[in-house]
């Protein structure tokens, strides 16, 4: 497989399909638990596809032949699930686990092992078998879990990956674990505060949010 003559188009488009797919799907559960009006460990759903000089930068780093991408590059093709607490992060990953469609790979918890840079997230690396027209393409999908604090924080060391070209000055590096361990503690006091409302009001009858501003999702938006 040759890099200058490679198809990226055709290489990618099946992961296009799958991330779209699953968005879709994890939206219809959200629907399912609205309409049971059952408390949903989603928030929100969003889903991206790496591009050429991303997937072969990540390679490189990582040492993986041309010719291995797909089999070890896990992230090619990402889902990623924000909830507002932790124990909404490990609800989700059994939803996901439990799923006829996939298969685990691996599990990769860095909310109880952190990144030594700061970065908290669940991951699931899943085999999935996408439809197309030649038939059954096998490729793999990362799907990450996540609460708000933890995806705020991913967010700004990204961004800051990016300005410094991933030589983030070591003073920013710093102050950047200590913003994780803020934002762990705010996790932590979160979901004991979520506790208490459980234990107050039982679980199913948690007001997600106000009953007069409905947020549109893509199934309530009108079918021509």
């Amino acid at each position: 497989m040759n890099n200058k003559e490679f198809n990226w188009s055709h290489f990618l488009q099946p992961y296009e399909l799958a991330v779209e797919g699953f968005i879709l799907k994890i939206e219809g559960i959200k629907k399912q638990y609205q309409l049971r009006g059952a408390y949903c460990p989603i928030e929100i759903v969003t889903g991206r596809v790496k591009t050429p000089d991303s997937i072969l930068d990540k390679a490189k780093r990582i040492n993986v032949k041309f010719e291995n991408i797909a089999r070890e590059v896990y992230d090619i093709g990402g889902v990623r699930i924000t909830c507002k607490y932790i124990e909404d992060v490990y609800k989700v990953a059994e939803l996901l686990k439990s799923r006829k469609d996939v298969k685990l790979l691996e599990e990769r918890d860095y909310i109880k092992n952190r990144k030594e840079s700061g970065y908290r997230s669940l991951h699931l690396i899943m085999k999935y078998n996408v439809e197309t027209i030649d038939g059954q393409v096998p490729l793999i999908l990362e799907f990450q879990i996540r609460t708000h604090a933890m995806h705020f924080w991913a967010s700004i060391e990204h961004s800051l990956k990016y300005k410094y070209r991933k030589n983030i000055p070591e003073t920013l590096k710093e102050r950047l674990k200590s913003a994780s361990v803020a934002a762990a503690k705010l996790d932590e006091e979160m979901s004991s505060i979520h506790q208490v409302i459980k234990e107050l009001e039982g679980d199913e009858k948690i007001i997600d949010q106000d009953p007069l501003e409905n947020e549109l999702s893509m199934f309530d938006i009108k079918k021509w």
